[in-house]
């Protein structure tokens, strides 16, 4: 099944599809559970029938995190507007996924919504969708697209339903699915109208709570930052602590971690007397412990901050892609 994927990023929802998911043992059931994985207390998850066709960010910092892990596939890095003005040849997929610009719309951004050019790259999607015409779509999008004045999520709806698509929208708590971080997202799911079955019901999109997991299990392998051998371990933000703010909180080790932010400036959540380093932030997002996070053979930096907080989890496009398999027939078209 082919997966074509837009503001793919560093390739979370892309991974989370048709790449290996490493998690921890708490974290899903034993039924998604393939074998241990390398890291102790962490699983391999059964690999999923998807294979990605295409990918597109503007980030080249995101590329480069997935062209070391092996997770690109045809990774345009330019602005899908541009491509869509060249009338660009897409190639044919099943199902499109992508979460488009969250920050305009975010309760911790500017939250100018429809009036700003990024709060409108949905419409760039629409058209994709348009154009390939798969048999289902996924665009995830922050919470705060609920709240926001002029009810855009409503215009969003409207705008996919009128290219061909039955249209439903989710608001997922991350913290329910098995994900060490408070972190919710809504998930806009679109089936083709001339794909929608009787069978497929009226809660088609409806994707289930499931297990949690803290943090202190997703940290329990790691060495501090002074004696570890991971360069994405060893290096954390030396922002000072400030009075108030974002950023400035400890993460509880028996709870759930905050949302992994992409414009922390430096003041992400601390650990202790220091702050989250780049492999702990990856880890509250559940990408693989052993996933490669800085420059290999060069000294390691904070540059991968900014990809993982605007990622999808891998583990909540696995859940996600769960549910979409059982919206795509045996033969898909």
């Amino acid at each position: 099944m082919k997966l074509l994927s837009l503001f793919s990023g560093m390739g979370g929802m892309d991974a989370g599809f048709s790449e290996q998911v490493v998690v921890r043992r708490e974290s899903v059931p034993e039924s998604y559970v393939a074998a241990p994985a390398d890291t102790p207390g962490f699983v391999a998850l059964k690999r999923l029938p998807f294979s990605t066709v295409f990918q597109n960010d503007i980030l080249p910092c995101a590329k480069a995190i997935a062209d070391w892990n092996g997770w690109s596939h045809n990774y345009v890095l330019r602005d899908i507007r541009e491509l869509l003005a060249e009338d660009y040849a897409f190639p044919a997929a099943d199902v499109i996924v992508g979460g488009f610009p969250c920050q305009d719309f975010s309760h911790a951004g500017k939250r100018a919504g429809l009036e700003s050019a990024r709060g409108t790259l949905y419409q760039s999607y629409v058209e994709v969708v348009r154009r390939v015409r798969p048999i289902v779509f996924v665009a995830e999008n922050v919470n705060g697209l609920l709240t926001m004045p002029g009810s855009p999520i409503n215009a969003i709806v409207a705008d996919f339903a009128a290219v061909g698509y039955e249209v439903k929208y989710q608001l997922i708590k991350c913290e329910e699915h098995g994900i060490p971080q408070t972190r919710w997202r809504v998930i806009i799911m679109g089936l083709r109208l001339d794909a929608k079955t009787a069978e497929h019901g009226e809660d088609w999109n409806v994707i289930p709570r499931s297990l949690q997991c803290h943090v202190r299990p997703y940290f329990a392998h790691l060495l501090e930052p002074s004696v570890a051998s991971d360069p994405a371990q060893q290096v954390y933000s030396k922002a000072a602590k400030l009075e108030k703010g974002q950023g400035q909180s400890q993460v509880p080790m028996d709870g759930f971690g905050p949302t992994m932010r992409a414009e922390h400036h430096g003041n992400i959540e601390f650990r202790g007397e220091r702050r989250l380093t780049v492999r702990e932030a990856a880890l509250l997002q559940t990408f693989p412990p052993d996933c490669i996070l800085t420059q290999p053979g060069k000294k390691p930096t904070l540059t991968a901050y900014k990809p993982i907080g605007n990622a999808v989890p891998p583990l909540l496009g696995y859940i996600i892609a769960q549910r979409v398999l059982q919206l795509l027939p045996a033969s898909p078209c």
